[in-house]
């Protein structure tokens, strides 16, 4: 007998299938078509599905990565260009400033404000000697024009010391601030005698560079006088920042009031500087470049100068609450008949302001009358095109109106409301008012028709008037009783009379049923057969007075009362007027055109006799003086030609372009160039005397 097994191997050895049967089923796959699901098929379906979700997961961890790595990339290639630049930069303005420069001997003699003493003049009109404006020119847009004069001390040209003169004569003029301290800024130094130590070594400098070298810029910039000193002072520091001091230029501004006898409109700054750059290190202490700043010694860089110069004027401008828009276009390119004036310098402008003949201030007070008069005639000019255009809109508004039908009757006009309309003479006798019953016409029910107005425009909508309340009924035909029409007449010019008081007068008469209160306004009188009912006696009802139409022109465009067209007259009175207005023009233009003529003529008569005085005074000195040399003649020769040539230029407009374009437009991010690191301004307290 075999020996018994134990349950789990019974279970291990009981008899089993040798292949499951799964349950059928279906499944679709991705073209909708329907499959049995076995394990070969279900496979490749679980693979399909499994590999793309791993594959999606994976692609999107990796592409987070790249971008991860892309942007750290792009962050450190950014860092380094950027440093990179900061060491270029810095080598180069290690190479530019490679001497060093210390005084040796500092001055004892320390400086000392010393404003110019008042020249005491015995000419009473030395105030008015020069030529000036009015007011400021101001352009058609509202803008208004910088004044800035350049010029260079040369070493063929310019003495030994040249610089300190000119950094005192700027010192000295300078006006003072409430505590007694001349406005003067610089950024070579800390006091005035540290600043004229810089310059005067800066001089030295750049005579051993050529014969020829520029030894000194001065600029002489104007300012807005009704501005305070100390807004005018920061606008010149600023513009000397922003143009000098951030290429380490060395510079120094001062501000200058108008002497007492001109014009108390021309404060203006002075500005000195060097090309070559130059930045202090210590007390009397200083690199200087071996190099010169060329690019910013050009014609396009002196444009940038004023239109930078203007930016800051209008900043300030703005700023100080004035909203005044400052350009740096000249006049000519602003559209301006504005003449230039020929510059005559400090000699013979302290000739002129003592009462003696200067040709060159007597030229410029005829270009100023020239100019004066082109304005007036300019203004006049779009004056008389301001009033062509105006005419002429008023001739084709009257032009249009004038091929309306015309009105048939005349201003006022009367118009009659009809509020009953009976079979009775218009002006009959009035009967008495009695208690009788007075038998009514019955009248059927109808719409109150519109007046017929003949004209251009329709009248306002109007109601139908009630005079009484009549009721209506069936009756014989109507009998002739005398009544009058109620008659409204109105009047455009006279105010309408006030209405009659109502007045409730006991009588019997019919009242008017529900049915029959319509009114109605028929055409002309007619006599239809209706019949007639009575009623019970009742009193009037209160008598409404009948309001005119009033016709309502609508409003013109024009802020001007429309024309009455019925009024020829008017329109031939408004047309003489403006040909008489017109010829008073012309009348007046004319006489303006010749005092402006006579006054031409009278100035080329001055100007010949003083020609005539000057070469009979020359030919008396040629006569009495020893001929030139050729070198003379050579130099007269050469500068009539280059007057010939300059006047040439002039005419043809083959000049400069037009400035305005360098600066960056608006919204242009200033933050990229990294050309020079800029400074912040102003500077704080205890870095220079003009703070």
């Amino acid at each position: 007998m075999a020996k018994p097994s134990t349950s789990s191997r019974a279970s291990r050895n009981a008899p089993q299938h040798r292949a499951h049967r799964y349950i059928d089923a279906l499944f679709t796959d991705d073209f909708g078509r329907q499959s049995k699901l076995t394990t070969s098929s279900a496979n490749g379906f679980a693979r399909k599905k499994l590999d793309a979700a791993a594959q999606s997961l994976q692609l999107k961890g990796e592409r987070h990565e790249k971008q991860l790595r892309r942007i750290e990339i792009r962050e450190w290639r950014a860092a380094e260009r950027s440093v990179a630049a900061e060491l270029r930069e810095s080598d180069h303005r290690a190479r530019l400033l490679r001497r060093s420069l210390r005084t040796k001997v500092r001055p004892e003699k320390k400086i000392r404000h010393t404003p110019p003493r008042e020249r005491k003049r015995h000419w009473p009109y030395a105030a008015v000697a020069l030529p000036k404006y009015d007011g400021p020119v101001i352009d058609r847009r509202g803008q208004r024009g910088v004044f800035m004069r350049m010029r260079y001390y040369s070493r063929r040209t310019a003495e030994a010391g040249v610089s300190q003169r000119v950094v005192l004569y700027c010192f000295n003029g300078a006006e003072l601030d409430p505590d007694g301290n001349p406005y003067v800024a610089t950024n070579i130094g800390m006091t005035v005698d540290e600043a004229l130590c810089g310059f005067d070594h800066l001089e030295q400098v750049n005579w051993a560079a050529q014969k020829n070298a520029k030894l000194l810029m001065h600029g002489i910039l104007a300012v807005d006088h009704r501005q305070s000193p100390d807004e005018m002072m920061t606008c010149g520091v600023r513009w000397a920042e922003e143009t000098l001091g951030r290429f380490d230029l060395p510079y120094l501004v001062t501000l200058h009031a108008p002497p007492p006898d001109g014009d108390q409109r021309n404060w203006h700054l002075h500005v000195l500087w060097s090309f070559r750059p130059m930045v202090r290190t210590g007390d009397h202490e200083w690199y200087v470049g071996e190099m010169l700043r060329t690019d910013l010694d050009n014609l396009k860089a002196m444009k940038l100068f004023r239109e930078m110069y203007a930016s800051v004027m209008t900043e300030m401008s703005f700023k100080v609450g004035q909203n005044q828009v400052w350009t740096a276009k000249s006049n000519a390119d602003r559209g301006l008949p504005h003449e230039p004036q020929v510059h005559l310098g400090g000699a013979r402008t302290n000739q002129a302001r003592s009462g003696e003949y200067v040709a060159e201030n007597e030229e410029n007070h005829e270009r100023v009358m020239r100019s004066k008069a082109a304005v007036i005639d300019d203004a006049l000019r779009h004056a008389d095109e301001a009033l062509a255009r105006a005419q002429d809109t008023a001739r084709a508004i009257a032009a249009r109106f004038a091929r309306l039908p015309a009105l048939p009757m005349r201003v006022p006009e009367r118009i009659v409301a009809a509020t009953m309309v009976l079979d009775a003479p218009a002006f009959g006798a009035v009967p008495r008012v009695s208690t009788a019953v007075i038998v009514t016409p019955e009248l059927p029910p109808a719409t109150a028709e519109r007046a017929q107005v003949i004209g251009s425009f329709e009248p306002p909508q109007r109601g139908a008037y009630r005079l009484s309340s009549v009721g209506i009924a069936t009756g014989a035909a109507p009998r002739s009783i005398p009544r009058a029409a109620h008659m409204g007449i109105a009047n455009l010019r006279i105010r309408p009379l006030p209405g009659p008081k109502p007045v409730m007068l006991p009588a019997a008469m019919p009242v008017a049923s529900a049915q029959a209160l319509a009114p109605t306004i028929p055409h002309l009188p007619t006599a239809p057969s209706l019949r007639l009912a009575k009623m019970p006696a009742q009193a009037l009802r209160t008598p409404i007075v009948p309001r005119p139409i009033v016709l309502q022109l609508p409003a013109l465009t024009l802020a001007w009362a429309p024309p009455i067209l019925a009024d020829f007259g008017r329109l031939d009175r408004a047309i003489l007027r403006a040909r008489e207005a017109q010829r008073r023009d012309d009348e007046r233009r004319k006489r303006e055109a010749e005092m402006v003529v006579r006054a031409a003529r009278e100035a080329r008569a001055v100007a010949d006799q003083a020609i005539i005085d000057r070469r009979s005074l020359e030919a008396a000195t040629a006569a009495a003086e020893p001929r030139g040399s050729k070198w003379q003649a050579a130099r007269a020769l050469r500068q009539r030609a280059l007057a010939g040539w300059d006047e040439t230029k002039r005419s043809s407009d083959a000049g400069l372009a037009r400035p305005g374009r360098m600066l960056p437009q608006p919204g242009a991010d200033r933050s990229t160039d990294q050309s020079a690191p800029t400074r912040n301004f102003p500077r704080p307290p205890g870095q220079g005397i003009g703070d």
